[in-house]
């Protein structure tokens, strides 16, 4: 276990190796919020957090005496308590588009993570067909990549901050889009250029790419 956390400071605990955890270290250093990031198991957290957090999930953030969880509301939380630069649009209809590709991509049944995780953790024939489903999914998109420099927005965002820990691991994860998907690969050859990515990056995700 850790050490009780300081109560002024900000406090990321994640998972070295997980998606979601990614895409939180990626909000935050996109975001350049002064942070602690402690990647580590959920049994190593300090027990103050353990409490707060009675679903025991990474990834898990501090910040001045509270304890957050939950993929949409930490995402939310930080780009309304860390304004600048904005990952939401400000217009209410675009904002509950990009919100709704949001949950599509990370949390609805059968989301693209949720598709990564069954490559990784589910039996051969259940990896398989998760391998394939998600192949096929980012192929259907592939025009979207190429229609504007980042996911259906001009300037990068949360979606595209979604989707760049799912990119990364596609080699890892036994996916290979060939030739046809060079939009896609060209997409995220630009999102893993951004000094914010490769800053998120933890020592074990340095290996899978």
């Amino acid at each position: 276990m850790l050490p009780k956390p300081n109560p002024s400071a900000t406090i990321l605990y994640a998972s070295p190796n997980e998606m979601e955890s990614h895409l939180i270290r990626l909000v935050m250093a996109e975001k350049n919020i002064e942070r602690e990031v402690i990647n580590l198991k959920i049994d190593q957290m300090p027990e103050e957090i353990l409490e707060l957090n009675p679903c025991e999930i990474l990834p898990t953030l501090f910040d001045r005496g509270m304890v957050l969880y939950d993929l949409h509301v930490l995402t939310e939380y930080l780009d309304e308590r860390f304004p600048f630069p904005p990952l939401l649009p400000v217009d209410p209809i675009e904002k509950a588009e990009k919100r709704l590709i949001f949950f599509r991509f990370t949390r609805a049944a059968g989301s693209w993570y949720e598709l990564a995780n069954t490559i990784e953790n589910g039996d051969k024939k259940e990896a398989d067909e998760a391998r394939k489903l998600l192949s096929s999914g980012l192929i259907e998109l592939i025009p979207l990549f190429n229609y504007q420099p980042y996911f259906k927005s001009e300037e990068f965002g949360l979606v595209d901050a979604c989707l760049a820990p799912l990119l990364w691991r596609l080699g890892a994860l036994g996916i290979d889009l060939g030739a046809k998907a060079k939009p896609i690969n060209d997409y995220a050859k630009k999102l893993f250029s951004r000094e914010a990515f490769q800053e998120s990056l933890s020592e074990v995700e340095k290996e899978l790419n």
